[in-house]
């Protein structure tokens, strides 16, 4: 770069430099003007970082929107599953109640000969709940299965949120060192051109004195 030469030139120049040197005050002009390019250059990279910066803080922000949301599903999905569960164990409970009067029923048929035409009355009603049960439970377990399915969705969701907030944090933090650096290299180029313009304006002043 060309801040090199630069300091270069100057160690040479506090050595064999005469103070009305036309040639010398020319140099000490061309430090001061490369010292300014590269304190524009330090200026854009600057600029560009903190646009770069910005972008990250949003899509960070979208991000954590994103996890809030996925968080807020899957807590939902949680509690109806826990409803479908419930009512499932509740359907197998009726389920099982009418299936062992069925089996009571069947015995008093043969204790009771009187009471066969009421009893198969009740059969038929009863085979038609069980059947209608049995329909539910295949509807409830269908149902129970999409929520599953749901459920592991929306974890591998979350998990993607998660990976990608990591990745937005790892480059807000090497955005900002960058950041640092360029505003570290901005301060030490305006001394540059601070002490260069000193040097010149004495070796000017000088080589005026002398004619």
């Amino acid at each position: 770069m060309k801040w090199i030469s630069l300091i270069l030139f100057i160690s040479s120049l506090t050595t064999f430099a005469k103070p009305n040197s036309a040639e010398t005050l020319a140099k000490i002009k061309s430090n001061i003007d490369n010292a300014k390019l590269n304190l524009d250059d330090y200026k854009k990279n600057l600029g560009m970082v903190e646009k770069n910066l910005q972008e990250v803080a949003k899509a960070k922000k979208e991000a954590d929107d994103q996890r809030k949301q996925v968080a807020s599903s899957l807590k939902e999905n949680q509690t109806s599953m826990k409803k479908v569960e419930n009512n499932e164990k509740e359907l197998h409970n009726l389920l099982s109640d009418e299936k062992n009067k069925l089996a009571a029923e069947d015995k008093k048929i043969k204790e009771l000969d009187d009471l066969i035409a009421k009893i198969k009355d009740n059969q038929v009603k009863r085979n038609a709940n069980i059947k209608d049960y049995e329909a539910q439970s295949i509807q409830i377990g269908e149902e129970k299965k999409q929520w599953s399915t749901r459920i592991q969705s929306l974890k591998d969701q979350e998990k993607q949120v998660a990976d990608k907030l990591k990745t937005i944090s790892q480059q807000d933090s090497e955005w900002k060192n960058k950041k640092r650096g360029y505003e570290g290299e901005i301060t030490r180029w305006n001394k540059e051109i601070d002490k260069q313009q000193k040097t010149y304006d004495n070796f000017k002043n000088m080589a005026e004195v002398k004619e």
